[in-house]
């Protein structure tokens, strides 16, 4: 028993002996990382700093095209001020519409020279700019008002298409909002836009409705606001539906009057669900030209058919005839 008490009490001085090792090696690593951070944050490093650009302009200024929110700034700067960047925010600068406007060009311009003595102000005095990206500002602006102008879809979806057994219901198709507000450099560009299209959206197959924020068209020297619409496009399914339909005579001269037996006629078609509860809307027919006495019987055939049918088949394709005189 002694024997295992002397052997535990051993190998516990041991361990406490690793422990202490290993707590010393750790130390020194420490220190040495310390040391070695402390010499490289002391030499210069190259870095890129992203600044946010704002602009404070008029209300009734509209830009044609947006600045950039954020400009990248390389700087060569002392490793220690690169840790610091971190913790701080993210320096801004913000540029006066007076000061860099154009106003016979309608254009706010600034320099690459200006644009680095603003970035100068906004970061570290201490830092080296190396590059800045980009070089410089230019943008169109107008003072005009805007004009409300409806959303075109309708020459920019044809190449959307239902899979078999489903139809796109055009009625229902719709974007939102279903119009915009556009600016111009110039009145006359005003006057010329009634309306503004979407861009082309391509899709086959479709089983249900289909929904997308789709970008409107660029117009060159113009802004549209805003610049991108939800489409919606209702698909659905078609619905089989029978109805008997009334047989009516065409060409018919005057003092003739043509029986028609059957009257009318059973006809099946596609219809969408969304108007399966619609009353019929198409006609069948039987030209009074076609008739041929020496036959009892005359051919028939589809009149006027609503453009929501589909897959239309009439119950025969002739019926008996009686011409009466009167």
């Amino acid at each position: 028993m002694s024997w295992l008490k002397d052997n535990i009490k051993r190998l516990h001085i041991k361990n406490r002996f690793n422990s202490k090792d290993t707590l010393l090696f750790l130390f020194f690593v420490v220190i040495a990382a310390a040391f070695w951070l402390l010499l490289s944050f002391n030499n210069n490093m190259t870095h890129d700093i992203a600044v946010t650009v704002t602009l404070n302009k008029p209300a009734n200024v509209t830009l044609i095209q947006d600045i950039p929110s954020t400009i990248t700034v390389t700087v060569k700067d002392r490793g220690l001020s690169f840790l610091k960047s971190f913790f701080k925010s993210t320096p801004t600068i913000e540029l006066n519409f007076d000061k860099y406007s154009v106003e016979k060009d309608n254009s706010l311009e600034v320099s690459a020279s200006q644009l680095l003595n603003e970035v100068r102000r906004a970061i570290s005095r201490e830092a080296t700019i190396i590059k800045v990206t980009p070089e410089s500002i230019s943008v169109k602006y107008t003072t005009l008002p805007g004009k409300r102008v409806p959303v075109n879809w309708e020459d920019n979806i044809k190449n959307i298409t239902p899979d078999k057994q489903f139809v796109i219901n055009p009625d229902q198709v719709k974007t939102d909002p279903d119009s915009v507000t556009v600016y111009a450099l110039d009145r006359a560009t005003l006057t010329d836009i009634t309306e503004v299209d979407i861009r082309t959206v391509e899709m086959a197959n479709l089983t249900s409705t289909y929904s997308r924020v789709v970008r409107m068209r660029h117009i060159n020297d113009v802004r549209i606001i805003p610049d991108r619409v939800t489409l919606t496009v209702p698909v659905e399914p078609l619905i089989k539906k029978e109805h008997e339909v009334p047989i009516s005579v065409r060409n018919q001269p005057y003092g003739i009057n043509v029986l028609l037996f059957p009257p009318a006629i059973n006809v099946t078609y596609l219809v969408p669900q969304s108007k399966y509860k619609d009353p019929t809307n198409l006609t069948v027919v039987v030209d009074y030209n076609d008739i041929d006495l020496s036959s009892n019987k005359v051919n028939i055939k589809l009149g006027e058919v609503s453009g929501a049918y589909s897959s239309v088949v009439l119950g025969g394709d002739s019926v008996n005839y009686v011409i009466e005189r009167y």
